[in-house]
């Protein structure tokens, strides 16, 4: 299958439109959870979705791959994220923890609030924290040995991108999750299922008259 290869920069969203894609999921049937998969695991995990942009507004988003030895996940893409722990105050907490622990950033975040939660492979339930980052040139730290790259796409695209479904089984429930190929490797799995569903969130707030979809 042919990669999607992004182009290096796109216009700004404006942060009062990332703040409406917010708050909309809120206001629907599933304000909490988005996934229909019942978590196993009684622990909670959190997950730092960053914003990077300017006043302007969000310009790239910030994901994480693992590297390709890695014990666990190997050579995927996903939101720098992992289990709370008893130090930890709240959600949010634990996704600034983990975001500082896995690539560095450590200064500078806005939390924006919260999407609904999702389950991951682990049967685990996460919390997808919204942060905004206007460092002037972003930088990291691959302090997570375990981590391949830190990868910076463009937000604007991500909606027009060519997105496809791929059927999954799990526990038993069949679920259609988005894909989306990456010069690096897929975009797929609880990562992707949230990912999109937000961007759908996002594209139907430049219509004031669009419905959300939770």
């Amino acid at each position: 299958m042919t990669a999607w290869r992004p182009p290096d920069e796109a216009p700004p969203i404006p942060w009062a439109r990332i703040g409406e894609s917010l708050r909309r999921p809120q206001l629907g049937p599933n304000p909490h959870m988005i996934s229909s998969r019942i978590p196993e695991d009684s622990r909670r995990a959190a997950v730092g979705v960053i914003l990077w942009g300017d006043a302007e507004g969000a310009r790239k988003l910030v994901l994480a791959q693992r590297g390709y030895g890695a014990p666990h996940h190997a050579g995927e893409i996903a939101f720098p994220g992992g289990m709370v722990e008893a130090r930890d105050r709240d959600l949010p907490t634990t996704a600034r923890r983990e975001v500082a622990e896995e690539i560095g950033v450590t200064e500078g975040l806005w939390e924006l609030g919260c999407f609904p939660d999702g389950v991951a492979k682990a049967r685990v339930r996460f919390t997808p924290v919204f942060f905004r980052w206007e460092a002037p040139v972003p930088r990291f730290q691959r302090l997570d040995h375990e981590l391949e790259q830190v990868l910076m796409l463009p937000l604007a695209p991500l909606m027009e991108a060519p997105w496809t479904i791929e059927r999954l089984e799990r526990q038993g429930l069949a679920l259609d999750v988005p894909r989306l190929e990456l010069p690096q490797a897929p975009l797929w799995g609880a990562t992707a299922f949230i990912l999109k569903a937000w961007l759908d969130v996002l594209e139907a707030c430049a219509d004031p008259r669009g419905a959300a979809q939770t």
